[in-house]
């Protein structure tokens, strides 16, 4: 029945996502401010900072890379435990075409470039443009991702879990 239910869930959010790319880059310190002390999502020496097209380009590469690996480590996962393929992609990242995105340049304590990226099916009628969009659930209709563009180190993906 549990199933099902996920199922069912899984099968509203996909009715929801509208197939948009539309994005954004946030890079105020307001935005920064909620994501260390609202969100507790970036570290409290964080600071706003610009992103050229260059590493926008770098941005978009890595993300896909990422989103790929994820997705294929995400299959495996659910392979390996004996459970159904349908319920991984439950969980995987679909083409970035389906989501609304938020992309957030902040520098870290050592002065290194990093990006926390917000991808979305459903903002719940906010201005997704100037607020973030934060959700507990949702599956796979919300990811995040962040990187370190002067590393080029992978910090962190992943998909919101199903209550």
């Amino acid at each position: 029945m549990k199933k099902f239910f996920l199922l069912l869930y899984a099968l509203l959010n996909l009715a929801i996502c509208r197939g948009q790319s539309d994005y954004v880059v946030l890079k105020d310190q307001s935005t920064i401010t909620d994501l260390i002390s609202l969100y507790k999502i970036l570290p409290q020496s964080s600071k706003p900072t610009e992103l050229t097209e260059a590493e926008f380009d770098v941005v978009k590469k890595a993300s896909l890379d990422y989103i790929n690996d994820f997705n294929s480590a995400t299959k495996e996962g659910f392979r390996k435990r004996g459970e159904k393929k349908k319920y991984a992609k439950m969980y995987q990242i679909k083409g970035l075409n389906n989501y609304n995105i938020q992309y957030v340049p902040y520098l870290n304590n050592k002065g290194e470039k990093e990006i926390w990226i917000n991808g979305f099916c459903n903002a719940f009628d906010q201005d997704w443009r100037k607020k973030i969009i934060y959700a507990f659930d949702g599956g796979n209709c919300y990811f995040t991702i962040r990187l370190n563009l002067t590393t080029g180190e992978r910090l962190g993906i992943g998909t919101n879990g199903y209550s």
